[in-house]
């Protein structure tokens, strides 16, 4: 009777471990929106490096030290990012029902230097809204060392390819694993003689999902996170990015 009692006492101490490590894995900081509302992805007027990054905000490990911050000589909702010899990115959580909140707009100024496609990229990381199987690593998450991204099984990456006549090209990327093609690149804009200037972006995050991913429930698809990616790189590049925003 006792060696009973005592079993019960400890499955009801481990339940409320569970319970415990349920509640805190639930309250991770996320930035939401409210319907037919807008979000600013980066922070207005404030120190932003990888020491000082909201609560809301996930990094890898490997960022290097001043690659990434904002002040306010750069402007409100600017910042500058530093291509390093390996990848890294750095993405705020988000929860926001891509129906509703379809546009991503944003600013950008590359510097000049040696490179094919650029290294610097925007990212936005999908839940698919199957809850049937768990979501599986992309090859985004496998690349990318640090602190895991919130839960997600699609990501398009926004790029800057070496031609302009490039623009607009949509490309699925294989994946090792089942799924076969869990990522696509979009090429934004392109070209060495864009470089230097100021550039405002537009794009369709539902249209260039449906494309991507034809089958797919889209009224259920989430948006998990936005970001930055910055893949390999031979040389440090400069690349100024301001007012990046989710809205309607």
């Amino acid at each position: 009777m006792k060696k009973t009692r005592a079993a019960h006492l400890l499955l009801c101490s481990c339940l409320g471990l569970i319970g415990l490590f349920t509640i805190t894995a639930c309250t991770v900081p996320v930035a939401t929106i409210q319907l037919g509302g807008s979000l600013n992805v980066f922070p207005t007027n404030q120190l932003f490096d990888i020491t000082h990054i909201p609560d809301d905000w996930v990094g890898s490990d490997n960022i290097p030290k001043g690659a990434i911050f904002a002040t306010s000589t750069l402007g409100s909702n600017t910042i500058s990012v530093v291509s390093a010899a390996k990848q890294y990115h750095i993405a705020r959580r988000v929860q926001a029902n891509l129906l509703a909140t379809p546009y991503l707009s944003w600013r950008w100024k590359l510097q000049p230097g040696k490179w094919k496609y650029h290294s610097v990229r925007i990212i936005v990381g999908f839940s698919d809204g199957s809850s049937s199987t768990p979501p599986e690593p992309t090859l985004f998450s496998k690349l990318s060392p640090g602190p895991a991204l919130p839960p997600h099984d699609r990501v398009l990456s926004f790029l800057w390819a070496p031609s302009a006549l490039m623009r607009g090209n949509l490309k699925p990327i294989p994946n090792s694993g089942k799924s076969a093609k869990l990522e696509a690149h979009y090429t934004v804009r392109g070209g060495t003689e864009n470089v230097g200037f100021w550039w405002h972006e537009t794009v369709d995050l539902a249209s260039l999902y449906k494309l991507s991913w034809p089958s797919d429930a889209h009224s259920l698809v989430q948006v998990r996170f936005i970001g930055l990616n910055s893949i390999e790189s031979q040389s440090q590049i400069t690349t100024y990015l301001s007012d990046l925003r989710l809205s309607r």
